[in-house]
């Protein structure tokens, strides 16, 4: 049984959430959906995803909030994640974001999918298919 990797998609519009996670599952990602910041902490800790989908604006916490309480627990301490904006190239955010290790990279939503699987493919390259 080949090992899926696992993607946590932290977005509080369930449309985008779900358009996300169907493309990532086509992709052959496992993916779960946390709608708020506290769901994603909580979330990041019992499914220990191999990356975090990050949703700038969240209902109750920042992004920012929600990066750094995963990188101060021990257990998601090396998560990496992407930030999703409506506002991805806002130089404020995205340097508040790049000083953060685990940060690889602030995206647009506006962006198709398609680009944001690229993002993904770079933080999580495909496997090597045994010869």
């Amino acid at each position: 049984m080949p090992h899926h990797r696992k993607i946590l998609i932290v977005e509080d519009n369930p449309e985008l959430a779900w358009l996300l996670a169907d493309c990532l599952k086509l992709e052959g990602y496992k993916t779960k959906i946390a709608a708020n910041g506290a769901e994603g902490v909580k979330l990041a800790l019992s499914y220990l995803p191999d990356l975090v989908l990050l949703d700038y604006n969240l209902g109750d916490m920042t992004g920012h909030d929600v990066a750094v309480a995963i990188k101060n627990m021990q257990k998601t301490s090396a998560t990496p994640f992407i930030v999703l904006s409506a506002v991805g190239a806002d130089p404020m955010l995205v340097s508040g974001f790049a000083r953060l290790p685990n940060c690889r990279g602030t995206l647009s939503k506006v962006l198709s999918t398609r680009e944001v699987l690229k993002a993904i493919h770079r933080v999580l390259p495909a496997r090597e298919k045994p010869h």
